[in-house]
């Protein structure tokens, strides 16, 4: 990963979904369409919810869809949509309004990607990233710097 983690590639702000297993769906996208996963990943990570429940629903308002390597992962990578209306997970009462997907090769490599999604948390910028509409004020929140 590079200093600026979000780019015009790994990045909708605004995205359309009609449920949680849409949104999944069209964040997984993403990383699909850079090379990082292939067409399995999105509906391991779906199969992993419907099994576990809404784990990938870390904190209020935000998720990370996710699944181990050996499901589809071929590199690592990160992608995050924004929702244009917010997406409910069965048993969980908080909306969802941002879905940052990654995925990982091993149980390592992905820690910076992790530390990210951390200071996001712990700094309370969901709401913030839910209403940006830019790669470069989305990096600036976040400190990534800008492209």
């Amino acid at each position: 990963m590079n200093e600026t983690y979000f780019t015009e590639k790994n990045v909708q702000f605004n995205v359309d979904a009609l449920d949680w297993k849409d949104a999944i769906h069209k964040g997984v996208a993403l990383l699909k369409r850079n090379g990082f996963v292939n067409e399995k990943y999105a509906d391991e990570v779906i199969n992993n919810v419907k099994e576990y429940g809404p784990y990938i629903v870390i904190s209020p308002g935000i998720a990370i869809p996710h699944t181990r390597p050996e499901n589809g992962a071929l590199g690592v990578g990160v992608s995050l949509i924004t929702l244009k209306e917010p997406i409910y997970f069965k048993t969980l009462e908080t909306p969802v309004k941002v879905l940052i997907s990654f995925s990982a090769t091993d149980n390592e490599t992905h820690l910076e990607i992790i530390k990210v999604i951390v200071k996001i948390v712990e700094n309370g910028l969901i709401d913030h990233i839910s209403s940006i509409n830019s790669i470069e004020g989305l990096n600036h929140l976040i400190g990534g710097g800008t492209q």
